[in-house]
């Protein structure tokens, strides 16, 4: 392999580090906000419906942001998530306690900031590496942004011992504003990329799904991929809270938690392939299962903790490998990079569909967290993910490309 090939551009390394910058500050206070709310509520249900609400939200957000992207730029798109989460942060401290009044408010601030942010991220990555790099710029996006969430709870949880009770909430909530601001300032580095081609082809994704089956079941694999982790977003933590009622310890167990996926990270891009892509989904998936498995013999503290880290183990190897061999298979279709921003959000689309499913599925099952329907549910998501593997599996017929690129017709079915 060519080492230039695989060697990253300035503008890789740019986005990288403004990638970590944005997510520290987002690690410093994501779990606190649900802490936060389940504190002054007391109420699984109510932590259910503001994921949910942040979850339903994005994907009608990110559709229209598609759009923006498109015929604007996906740098702006990128600059105002930035913006808008700085503003999230910021409406918080101003409402404190009253938060819980409007938590519909700011968990539909938080899904639209989300996937403006998220859809130029993503967007980005096809344009800063290739092929020969993207799992080596994927897992070096995977270790930096897992020091930087690493790193986050642990500073934290210091800020919750130091100031104590709400002033300690107040106190890392103002540092996520002063870091979200300092992102998009940072931002500025990077260079604009407009598209020649502004049309938003996002009306013809039913029917590229059912000429190329193949990005159809990449399609389904994301609602698949999402399916556990709306629920793993905060139920985690909220059992660690309750086994142990400190903000502080369920900090310093995320960075734990955190710890091992860069360590998995690391691994993944010092010796990962796009040639066993298919074999690390498998390896994911039975992983998974294998960590749900302690949840049966009772949700306390060391089977909760047995199974993130066995969760946080397996979670860069799915990660890295799907998203790697999705850039890979939509960069195959006709319209190949004026799809580019069209494939983004139809994955962010799926993927929250997934989320959203998985959070429902929870809030009907499980009014009580120590029952066996939070480890049954836990369980079922653990083997869908065995379905990726499958849906991804080079069994299937090769995939179909015409003889030219402009021979397709997409109004045609």
């Amino acid at each position: 392999m060519n080492s230039s090939s695989v060697r990253l551009s300035r503008e890789a390394s740019i986005t990288l580090s403004n990638h970590g910058i944005y997510q520290f500050g987002n690690a410093l206070a994501a779990i606190l906000v649900n802490l936060y709310l389940w504190r002054l509520t007391n109420d699984v249900w109510v932590n259910g419906m503001y994921n949910l609400l942040t979850l339903a939200s994005a994907p009608a957000a990110t559709l229209l942001v598609g759009k923006l992207a498109k015929v604007k730029d996906r740098l702006l798109v990128y600059r105002l998530g930035i913006v808008l989460t700085a503003f999230f942060y910021l409406l918080i401290l101003v409402a404190g306690e009253m938060l819980v009044n409007y938590y519909v408010a700011f968990a539909v601030l938080k899904g639209v900031s989300t996937s403006f942010y998220w859809l130029g991220h993503f967007t980005m990555i096809q344009d800063v590496s290739n092929e020969e790099n993207r799992h080596r710029y994927l897992g070096l996006n995977l270790i930096i942004t897992n020091a930087a969430m690493l790193a986050g709870p642990a500073v934290a949880g210091l800020l919750v011992d130091m100031f104590g009770g709400l002033r300690g909430y107040m106190a890392v909530y103002l540092l996520s504003f002063v870091m979200f601001a300092y992102a998009s300032i940072n931002s500025w580095k990077m260079s604009r990329k407009p598209s020649p081609h502004k049309t938003y082809y996002i009306k013809y994704s039913w029917q590229m799904s059912r000429k190329y089956p193949a990005f159809g079941r990449a399609l389904a694999g994301w609602f698949v991929f999402g399916l556990p982790q709306g629920v793993l977003a905060y139920i985690p933590a909220i059992l660690l809270y309750e086994a142990v009622p400190s903000e502080s310890f369920v900090n310093y167990m995320n960075v734990l938690f955190l710890g091992v996926t860069m360590a998995a990270g690391f691994m993944l891009a010092r010796w990962g392939s796009s040639r066993h892509n298919y074999q690390y989904l498998r390896m994911a998936a039975v992983g998974f299962i294998a960590g749900t498995i302690p949840l049966f013999f009772g949700i306390s503290l060391w089977p909760v903790v047995l199974f993130m880290l066995l969760y946080s183990c397996v979670k860069p190897l799915q990660n890295n490998a799907y998203t790697a061999y999705y850039y890979d298979l939509s960069a195959r279709l006709p319209l190949g990079e004026h799809f580019r921003v069209e494939a983004v959000v139809l994955r962010e689309v799926c993927t929250n569909a997934g989320r959203s499913a998985g959070v429902i599925i929870l809030m009907f099952l499980s009014a009580d967290m120590q029952q066996g329907a939070l480890a049954g549910m836990l369980m079922f998501a653990a083997v869908s993910q065995l379905l990726i593997g499958w849906l991804a599996s080079p069994a299937y017929p090769s995939f179909r490309l015409p003889r030219h690129s402009s021979d397709i017709n997409m109004r045609r079915t």
